[in-house]
């Protein structure tokens, strides 16, 4: 566990990378919810102590402080980036943070440049300093962005989201289904399942997408049970249609070259 490894010399840096809707932000959740339930980590006095921003989109150090300030609901000093950098250390004096959270890191992907390099040293050297661990979540530019920083490319563990195996897809439907709020069970064809799978990939958050919309369409239309009409409804199909869509681009965009 990464949490496990704050204070050390070298804490992990994690980076849990997969297309747009690949089920990141359900996984971020859930490890949250599991890091909350179980209290003090073995050898500490106290609960961890976790800090959350997303990425801003501007290749600025003295912005990425700035997020840092307001996850934490602190002051924000007027200033420049050192000035900005004293409020953060002091942050983490009084925190102690076992751990970073990086949102949208494929926002990442536009540093590049000085100022890029500087913003990436800037991650870097907060996690050394302060010895917390880092966690990134992010489309698959995230990964270029880490790439084009050697340092900061050998000291992160990538690791992809990829889409769940039929048989582990038709689990999760057959449950998330079944938890839907409606008054009839649904009964799944095989047809249905590779419908499903179809649209969604195999995603875990595609399917989960599709299995909410489905539950919506039949209360709507009465049927109150999720069945083969609504999962072929050429409306569904167009809405997963653009998330897959927005999954290639992802995709394109994250194969340029590697700078070093």
């Amino acid at each position: 566990m990464a949490l496990l490894t704050a204070g050390r010399i070298r804490p992990r840096a994690l980076l849990f990378t997969g297309p747009p809707n690949s089920g990141k932000s359900a996984l971020r959740r859930k490890m949250m919810m599991e890091i909350a339930k179980a209290g003090a980590l073995p050898g500490r006095d106290r609960p961890p102590v976790i800090l959350e921003i997303e990425a801003p989109n501007e290749a600025e150090e003295a912005r990425f402080y700035e997020a840092i300030l307001e996850s934490a609901h602190r002051y924000v000093p007027d200033g420049a980036a050192r000035t900005l950098l004293r409020a953060v250390t002091a942050l983490f004096h009084d925190l102690r943070p076992d751990a970073l959270i990086i949102d949208e890191a494929n926002n990442l992907s536009v540093f590049t440049g000085v100022r890029g390099v500087v913003c990436l040293n800037a991650i870097r050297r907060l996690c050394n300093v302060h010895k917390i661990a880092l966690l990134c979540f992010g489309t698959p530019p995230a990964r270029a962005a880490f790439e084009a920083d050697e340092q900061l490319e050998n000291r992160f563990e990538i690791i992809e989201l990829s889409p769940l195996d039929p048989p582990d897809f038709i689990e999760f439907v057959t449950v998330l289904a079944g938890a839907m709020p409606l008054r009839l069970r649904t009964e799944w064809t095989s047809a249905m399942f590779d419908k499903a799978y179809e649209l969604t990939g195999g995603y875990v958050g595609r399917a989960a997408y599709l299995v909410k919309e489905a539950a919506v369409e039949a209360v709507r239309s009465g049927s109150e049970r999720i069945n083969a009409e609504i999962i072929d409804e050429p409306e569904l199909a167009t809405r997963l249609g653009a998330m897959n869509l927005a999954r290639r681009q992802a995709g394109r965009r994250s194969r340029g070259p590697r700078r070093r």
